[in-house]
């Protein structure tokens, strides 16, 4: 009987030869209710290195993460026959010379979602594109993950400059949510983005945003209190719009907003009302993002129309380029929607450039020509726009009317 030819291990690979791999899986670490994994890319992610339970004994090591991630890596070359989960079929794995394969470190590269914190999912609202409130599956935090950073710098292994996601759930609502935050800006460990609803204001969010030492993402999904009620689960509209102005009067370059775009949200109005809110509120930038795709969930062409227009017009009207929340994302569906994106905004753009003089008649809205006779004044009822937002000079003061809710600032007069 012929000998069956021994499998290779990691050990018998040559410098040279052409292995596939993942830099998240090398560098990364994505922490989630059931434990850490490399990564999380929305709607995909790398099976679990180390389950809650491992984190929770005390007994991890450095190098059982490491071993792990190089069984991971021996499955995704065929060295072995555990489970690759979804990294089989992500975008971000690639070919590549072995002598290029690290597992030694954490961390070291700015990769988007290259770290991420999400290992609780309890939250105040009920968002209904969240799949932990679909399922109404809200918990605690599950282990400390500090521990797992813990075990990277006593060993001198874990690096800097990173770009680290901080999401939940709501991280406002963690006990030790100062503790894990100053923990990150105190090592140095990158950018820090904290993903907050707002509706809890926090006193360590503002502080660090005047200091510009992190990122505040917050969705706002509308201009429209009633849609916010709806999508959100909560009618608390009006207290976010009042702490994103006080986070903004921080003095802040990192306030972003972020539109998730579903059906319920999907219409005039309330784009038209985000667009308002954004003048008001003056986020630093603006990121739009596709309800998620999760499992056979497909991502409609109507969608794709609405963020592209809805692109064109914050380009347009507040002088920032947007970011699209799926462009480093893994998914085949959303690498899919991220070009379909691309290529209905050059249709947009390459119709009506941007800046052209005759963009107000594409939109349907009239440039007054003739000279105005100031005898012919009459009172009329206020237009839409008119009734959600307002913006006049008032002294040494600027009052701002959104939604109702009046905002005064002191003007800096020259």
């Amino acid at each position: 009987m012929q000998q069956q030819e021994k499998r290779k291990t990691f050990e018998d690979l040559k410098p040279n030869d052409i292995v596939k791999s993942c830099v998240y899986l090398e560098k990364g670490v994505y922490f989630m209710l059931w434990g850490a994994t490399c990564c999380n890319n929305s709607t995909i992610y790398a099976p679990i290195l180390v389950s809650d339970e491992e984190l929770r004994s005390g007994n991890v090591t450095y190098d059982m993460i490491r071993q792990r991630k190089i069984e991971l890596f021996e499955a995704l070359n065929g060295l072995n026959d555990k489970s690759t989960g979804d990294c089989a079929i992500c975008s971000h794995l690639v070919e590549k010379k072995f002598k290029d394969v690290n597992f030694d470190y954490l961390g070291g590269e700015p990769l988007p979602a290259g770290m991420g914190i999400q290992h609780y999912t309890e939250c105040n609202e009920r968002c209904t594109y969240c799949c932990y409130a679909q399922e109404n599956n809200f918990k605690k935090p599950q282990y400390n993950v500090l521990d797992f950073f813990e075990i990277f710098r006593k060993a001198g292994k874990l690096k800097g400059n990173n770009w680290i996601d901080f999401s939940g759930g709501e991280p406002a609502m963690l006990k030790n949510f100062d503790e894990i935050l100053n923990y990150l800006i105190d090592n140095n460990l990158g950018t820090v983005v904290v993903y907050s609803n707002a509706a809890i204001y926090s006193q360590s969010i503002y502080d660090a945003l005047k200091e510009n030492k992190i990122i505040l993402t917050t969705s706002v999904d509308t201009g429209l209190c009633s849609t916010y009620k709806n999508l959100r689960g909560a009618n608390v509209f009006p207290k976010v719009i009042e702490n994103l102005i006080k986070y903004r009067n921080s003095g802040t370059q990192n306030l972003w907003l972020k539109y998730v775009v579903c059906e319920e949200n999907r219409t005039e109005d309330d784009m038209w009302s985000f667009l308002m809110a954004m003048l008001a509120i003056r986020p630093d930038r603006i990121m739009l993002c596709p309800d998620f795709p999760y499992g056979d969930k497909q991502i409609p062409e109507e969608t794709v129309k609405f963020v592209a227009k809805l692109w064109y017009l914050i380009e347009k009207y507040t002088g920032k380029e947007p970011i699209d929340f799926t462009a480093t994302v893994g998914d085949p569906k959303l690498v899919k929607y991220h070009k379909d994106l691309a290529d209905e905004l050059n249709k947009l753009k390459n119709d009506k450039p941007i800046g052209s003089s005759d963009h107000l008649k594409y939109f349907n809205l009239q440039t007054v020509t003739t000279p105005i006779n100031t005898q012919s004044f009459y009172i009329k009822k206020p237009s839409f726009l008119q009734q959600i937002f307002s913006i006049r000079n008032e002294g040494i003061h600027k009052i701002i009317r959104v939604l109702g809710i009046k905002i005064k600032i002191k003007r800096t007069v020259k």
